[in-house]
């Protein structure tokens, strides 16, 4: 331990009774005699506090001149899908021939914006207005790409369906009334209905992945690290992804060599390669791993089976060769998943993050600090839920955490396996084509109930880091009505910093079949 200075100032608020305050909650007591002195390190402590709080924050620059935010307008869903939050234009005033030149991109509310409130889907606190970009929205400025808003997400980021947010349900452009996929949901619907060129969503399990399957569009979950996490609202560090949510495979694979590299603020980035180029429209024959486990998932349904199985078999159309793979681990992922979200993620949303070096708002911090019973009521069911499943494990399990991460190595090593033995997995993004929207009133698991299973494909690859790309692959009938029809995802798993021969392979397949008419 090591105590910096003892000076105290006539206003330190340190009394006996914050002292038992302290030990009151931990529920311990200290030997008899030792309460002046640690009275005094307290005292000290607060003085430490006191002078830290006081110093010049250090945070990413924010070229406001040079990208300068024009004609902001608060939507706040109101628009006929329900997507977008604020609308406005952010450009580069210098010339800029960059290869996003003209492009237009919607942001997901949950990555920050320099003088754009954001929402995040809830009301359990009031708006909050970030201080700096997001590394990658400046990246993507500096390509010469044009930023018109941020897109609505579910409720804390938090929900595969997309009927959570706090400004209302974001609709299907397939079919009203449905869901967009969730959490990125906003983003997936505009760019499926063309108000936007294309879109930043973030995932922790799924979250770019499910809306693109369920939009018909292409959305990347990055190699973990290889894109700059840094201004995006956290929900838990080691399941973070941001990635690009496209119409095409070329538009994504853009997209990405904008977005990836290191921008030292990340200590999630500590093995990005220094250089990222993908010659994917170079022919390749490929081995296509069919995961075993991802078909015997009991939540798919077996016209989503057979529909993917379908597009598998195009592959052989190309000279690629289709062999079946185990990941034994695959199916028990999203229990390890499950409480390493639970327990981490847990003290995330109390603010308790530690042990990371990367840069953090602390207005955000701030902004949110000690909401109790406010944010609890207002929360989603599911966010509820994994608060007190969070702290039961603490509880209960004492070690669970620490078994879970140590699991997570074995199921990388699983994978990593399974990619010795073919260049690709191929799985089901969803289980089934996009539900209708839940209801907002009723029981806890009626709320939930249409979202049962959905990510058990996507969120293990958050756990073990690997990239995975949802691809369009054709069209399945709506349950409720069989006259329309709604996008169908196929997962594409690649080795780590291995995008290209998911590029590859996804950009074939596109190039091969009209997914439209599938």
């Amino acid at each position: 331990m090591s105590i910096v200075s003892f000076k105290v100032s006539d206003d330190n608020p340190v009394t006996d009774d914050t002292v038992k305050t302290q030990l009151g909650k931990l529920n311990v007591s200290l030997l008899p005699g030792e309460e002046t002195d640690f009275k005094s390190f307290l005292a000290a402590a607060h003085e430490t506090a006191k002078s830290v709080e006081a110093m010049s924050d250090f945070k990413p620059t924010t070229d406001l001149k040079r990208f300068p935010r024009k004609n902001i307008e608060a939507v706040m869903a109101k628009d006929k899908l329900g997507a977008w939050v604020y609308k406005f234009e952010i450009q580069d005033t210098t010339e800029n021939d960059g290869p996003l030149r003209g492009v237009s991109i919607c942001v997901k509310d949950c990555i920050g914006i320099a003088e754009i409130p954001q929402v995040m889907g809830t009301d359990c606190w009031e708006p909050w207005v970030p201080s700096a970009d997001a590394t990658v929205v400046t990246r993507l400025l500096q390509a010469g790409a044009k930023i018109i808003g941020t897109s609505n997400c579910e409720q804390l980021c938090a929900f595969t369906g997309s009927h959570t947010s706090c400004l209302g349900n974001v609709h299907n452009p397939y079919m009203h009334g449905h869901s967009a996929g969730g959490s990125s949901s906003g983003s997936a619907a505009l760019v499926a209905a063309g108000e936007a060129d294309m879109a930043l969503g973030a995932d922790q399990g799924g979250s770019i992945r499910i809306p693109a399957a369920m939009c018909g569009l292409v959305g990347l979950k990055p190699t973990f690290g290889l894109v700059p996490y840094t201004g995006i609202t956290s929900n838990e560090y080691t399941l973070d992804h941001v990635g690009p949510m496209t119409k095409t495979v070329e538009e994504n694979a853009k997209m990405l060599q904008v977005l990836a590299g290191a921008d030292c603020f990340d200590d999630r980035q500590a093995s990005v390669p220094k250089t990222l180029s993908y010659d994917f429209k170079k022919p390749r024959k490929l081995v296509v791993g069919v995961l075993k486990e991802a078909f015997q998932n009991p939540f798919l349904e077996e016209a989503m089976k057979a529909k993917i199985l379908e597009a598998v078999n195009k592959f052989k159309e190309l000279d690629y060769q289709v062999v079946e793979v185990s990941v034994p681990m695959h199916a028990k992922a999203p229990e390890i998943w499950s409480v390493v979200e639970r327990v981490s993620g847990l003290h995330s949303r109390m603010g308790h993050a530690s042990g990371r070096r990367l840069y953090s708002d602390p207005e955000f911090f701030k902004h949110t600090h000690l909401l109790g019973e406010r944010f609890f009521s207002k929360a989603p069911v599911n966010v509820r839920n994994s608060m007190i499943n969070g702290l039961y494990f603490e509880q209960h399990f004492p070690g669970l955490f620490a078994k879970a991460t140590n699991l997570v190595l074995k199921l990388q090593s699983e994978y990593d396996n399974a990619l010795s033995q073919a260049n690709i997995l191929i799985a089901p993004t969803t289980p089934f084509v996009a539900p209708p929207h839940g209801p907002r009133e009723g029981s806890p698991k009626d709320r939930i109930s249409s979202t049962f299973g959905i990510n058990t494909n996507s969120c293990p690859l958050n756990l073990s880091g690997n990239p995975a790309l949802s691809l369009p692959i054709g069209f399945l009938p709506s349950h409720e009505d069989s006259s329309f029809k709604l996008p169908v995802g196929m997962q594409i798993i690649g080795k780590h910093f291995d995008e290209e021969t998911i590029y590859t392979a996804a950009f074939a397949w596109e190039q091969h079949c009209d997914w439209r008419s599938e």
